[in-house]
């Protein structure tokens, strides 16, 4: 067995070896491929400029790159003022994956700022100030969170500077002599300590810069105004804020219709349905129909610790020939001048489901007044005896019995409303924080 692993290890080391080795040989093509952008033949380059696949970048120390002594791995290349004419090509230089400084301060270098900058997770300090790079400034530079200081003035780019409040660490931002465009950067102010974006085409209000910088890290912008540059800023446009608010508005009129649309079609497929079930000869003689619907939107109980969704609920009810049922109010005084409308209109929660239907929480006078409203169904108890049962309950006076405040009974649904417990049940006391369906609950009624 001593034999074997001895002959392995060799295997193992060498494997491991080959495989470092390869890895450091991608970075060092793409860094070669880095330089040949840059240098672009107008740099005359010796052996001792390295920068070659013949050589390696820590070790035989090349022009511009440190290392970190312990993993020798690239950590900053500095290439200023070298006279360097060629293209910048980002991602090459961000396939060193440890890059913590890359600067080209004071050459003549063309191109852009490519999104692969974002790539460079690293990278705290980026300079590239004095050189005849243009275009946008990439979306990805709100993914270099370590990103500390940040000049990229007098140079070409244009657009407006991307969202880069979420690089919280930035400290400087450079940016004047350009042709950037658009409001002033969101910044943070309090921690920045160094800011300049003179000599640009922004345009809007100058933001609250906590009384750090001076009018002039925003000069040469004409479109900028505030008080820093003393250039008060024209009121909003009242047509603006009105067109804003008419779309907003439009959204919501639109949406309203799609829905309603939906509860149509949903009628009309439950009137089609109704039709094609086999009536009895009660149900034969029923000349007029009417229904209402009890909708609201609801979010599911705090008790399920779920993500938020939209329920609903309807309570319908078809009489012979009749409206519907009156809400009957019994002595509780909370249920006085209470109407069947009311519970209509009043926005409602589900709370829970149980053996013999669904319990709501219903708020009514914008939440001055909340009750429980239970929705019995399937309860093979007809209107009469359900009546005289909730007579002999509203009878019932005992501190441990809650008092019913209203009920309603109708052919198809049978309702009871009692005062909303905000402190939960004793099902839930005995049993835990869980929802409990479709078996005997606390929402079920005792009878």
């Amino acid at each position: 067995m001593n034999r074997v692993s001895v002959r392995i290890l060799p295997v193992l080391i060498f494997l491991l070896f080959h495989v470092s080795k390869s890895e450091d040989e991608e970075v060092k093509r793409s860094l070669v491929g880095f330089m040949d952008k840059l240098a672009a033949g107008n740099v005359g380059r010796d052996q001792s400029w390295g920068w070659n696949m013949s050589s390696d970048p820590c070790n035989d120390k090349w022009i511009g790159v440190s290392c970190d002594t312990l993993s020798k791995s690239v950590k900053k290349v500095v290439l200023d003022e070298l006279n360097l004419t060629g293209v910048l090509d980002i991602g090459f230089a961000c396939k060193a994956s440890s890059l913590s400084v890359l600067s080209l301060h004071s050459n003549n270098v063309v191109g852009s700022i490519s999104e692969e900058i974002g790539n460079c997770k690293q990278l705290t300090h980026l300079y590239v100030s004095g050189n005849q790079i243009s275009g946008h400034l990439p979306e990805s530079l709100k993914q270099l969170s370590n990103l500390k200081r940040f000049d990229i003035s007098n140079n070409n780019f244009s657009g407006e500077v991307p969202d880069i409040s979420q690089v919280s660490g930035l400290i400087t931002f450079f940016a004047q002599n350009n042709q950037l465009t658009g409001e002033v950067p969101n910044l943070d102010f309090s921690h920045l300590l160094q800011l300049n974006i003179s000599n640009n085409n922004f345009s809007g209000p100058i933001p609250d810069v906590k009384g750090r910088f001076s009018a002039d890290s925003f000069s040469g912008n004409p479109g900028l105004c505030g008080e820093l540059v003393s250039k008060p800023c024209p009121p909003t446009s009242p047509s603006k804020r009105k067109s804003n608010h008419s779309s907003i508005k439009r959204f919501f009129i639109y949406s309203g219709y799609a829905v309603l649309g939906l509860i149509v079609v949903l009628f009309v497929a439950f009137k089609l349905v109704s039709k094609m079930k086999p009536k009895d000869d009660k149900e034969a003689v029923e000349t007029n129909t009417s229904r209402r619907s009890y909708k609201t939107s609801t979010t599911t109980s705090n008790e399920s610790k779920i993500a938020e969704n939209k329920s609903e609920y309807s309570i319908s009810s078809v009489e012979s020939g009749v409206a519907l049922s009156s809400l009957v109010v019994l002595t509780s005084p909370t249920g006085q001048g209470l109407r069947f409308e009311d519970l209509l209109r009043a926005p409602a929660e589900l709370l829970g489901k149980g053996k013999h239907g669904s319990l709501y929480k219903v708020m009514l006078d914008n939440g001055v007044t909340t009750l429980a409203v239970k929705r019995i169904k399937d309860w093979s108890v007809d209107s009469e005896e359900f009546k005289r049962r909730m007579k002999r309950l509203d009878q019932t006076r005992h501190p441990s019995v809650l008092p019913s405040v209203a009920f309603y009974c109708s052919q198809q649904e049978k309702l009871l409303v009692y005062e909303y417990q905000p402190n939960g049940s004793l099902f839930r006391l005995l049993h835990g924080n869980f929802i409990v369906t479709n078996s005997t609950s606390d929402f079920d009624f005792i009878t």
